[in-house]
């Protein structure tokens, strides 16, 4: 297989996945002036069994924060749905090259890639523990320095699904 058709699968596969990860985006969350938020950003409806979830409590009370700083166009502390389908068009607007009211693959792209931009400065800067603006092997391997070490429930040197039930199941326990 030529190296350009190799390139061009790729860059396909890339982009179909970044248009599933923008599904989840533009159905929680969404953009106002170069902001914008994704999967845990939109405040993902993650909760445990106390009420931080779907819905209410802070992660409830923090969506609404995001979805107010996203949509609420006339910043009245209230949100309709004539703000968000506005401002839901004005960004598909911006992305629309060339005008015709929809978006082309190369359109959406740039519109995922600005969408996601924020997100990845985020995790970059959270590898870059020294904020030199370089995130080294071992500062990138951090967080998954002895993994094995503290999910391994059953001190057999592997991770199973078991140990991942078994440490859930220990923090709502203790919750």
């Amino acid at each position: 297989m030529k190296t350009s058709t190799k390139t061009l699968i790729a860059a396909g596969v890339a982009v179909a996945i970044g248009g599933i990860a923008l599904t989840g985006v533009t159905q929680a969350g969404g953009w106002k002036e170069g902001r914008h938020y994704a999967g845990h950003y939109a405040g993902s409806d993650h909760g445990g069994p106390h009420g931080y979830g779907r819905h209410g409590g802070r992660k409830g009370e923090r969506r609404f924060e995001r979805l107010l700083e996203t949509y609420d166009s006339n910043e009245d502390g209230k949100l309709t749905q004539a703000e968000i389908d506005g401002v839901r068009a004005e960004r598909l607007a911006r992305f629309d090259g060339d005008g015709d009211g929809s978006l082309t693959l190369q359109e959406y792209e740039a519109l995922w890639l600005d969408a996601m931009r924020e997100r990845m400065v985020d995790r970059f800067q959270s590898h870059d523990d020294d904020g030199d603006g370089r995130v080294t092997a071992e500062e990138f391997g951090e967080r998954f320095a002895n993994l094995v070490a503290r999910r391994d429930r059953n001190g057999d040197g592997e991770i199973t699904r078991e140990d991942f039930r078994r440490d859930r199941r220990e923090r709502d326990d203790e919750n």
